[in-house]
């Protein structure tokens, strides 16, 4: 029984390792806290060919154990009673016992992961990964489209709006760029921005940030906008929906946060994809 469980292991864990797969993109949404959206069908695909391999192996391994010769009863040339295989058997050796199924001790490491994510949903990236050097993302700096100009109050056919009423929902990759316009579009303007929190280095400042993916987690790159607002700071790696203005900061380098800074913030729950950067909404 032993020797058959050895056995049956590999195929088992080939299982297990489809059935975590097919977990967290056929049940939820959970593979977006690993990898882009896009990889969904082939994850599933993976997931699938995983879990048929595993079946196959097993049903193999059962049909050979079957066909396996029972042990016989008998005696030796003294008269003692002995329990023998046949000499040979399905290429088997006279003299083993067991076939030769142990595989690499290391191979034994994929059930961890396979086994959180069946039992468990590990977070996304935070707080952490967003505060460590060199993980900037590349920004592009042109090709946004114009931002509609605000009518000031009391000009025929406008509605009341002011530069300091209208509030532009944004992204985070496009507040960045923008802080880089030469024709500084950003300047006076209300943003609203969302994200989840990291800690600044100073008393009342803190950085919003967005992580964002090519492919999946490992390769995330940072966005983060530097926060100066009134009260305490949200909670590391809650996420919130801002509104503020730009801060200009002249003489600062080329690759340092772009600074806003807060009149209005409250919590907001984590986005269904939280490394795709979009614009905040109310849908």
């Amino acid at each position: 029984m032993k020797a058959t469980l050895r056995g049956l292991a590999p195929s088992l864990l080939v299982v297990l390792v489809g059935a975590a797969l097919l977990r967290i993109t056929l049940a939820g949404d959970v593979f977006l806290q690993y990898v882009k959206e896009g990889l969904r069908l082939p994850l599933i695909g993976s997931g699938l060919v995983l879990v048929g391999l595993g079946i196959a192996g097993v049903a193999r391994r059962l049909a050979e154990r079957h066909r396996e010769p029972v042990l016989r009863f008998g005696r030796d040339a003294e008269g003692n009673a002995v329990w023998h295989r046949p000499a040979t058997y399905e290429g088997h050796d006279s003299g083993h016992g067991h076939g030769h199924d142990h595989g690499p001790r290391v191979a034994w490491l994929l059930t961890v992961p396979a086994l959180l994510l069946l039992c468990l949903a590990p977070p996304p990236l935070g707080s952490f990964s967003a505060s460590r050097d060199g993980t900037d993302a590349v920004v592009d700096q042109a090709g946004y489209a114009q931002l509609a100009t605000p009518v000031p109050a009391g000009t025929p056919g406008a509605t009341g709006d002011t530069w300091t009423d209208v509030v532009t929902p944004m992204s985070l990759t496009e507040f960045i760029g923008r802080s880089h316009d030469p024709q500084r579009s950003l300047e006076h303007r209300k943003v609203r921005l969302t994200g989840f929190v990291a800690p600044g280095a100073q008393p009342g400042e803190w950085y919003l940030n967005r992580l964002v993916v090519s492919c999946c987690a490992a390769d995330a790159r940072r966005l983060r906008v530097l926060v100066h607002a009134d009260g305490p700071t949200p909670a590391t790696d809650s996420w919130v929906d801002l509104t503020g203005v730009w801060h200009p900061a002249p003489g600062t380098s080329a690759t340092a946060a772009p600074r806003i800074d807060v009149s209005e913030q409250h919590g907001v729950p984590q986005p269904r994809a939280p490394y795709r950067d979009v614009s905040p909404s109310d849908g």
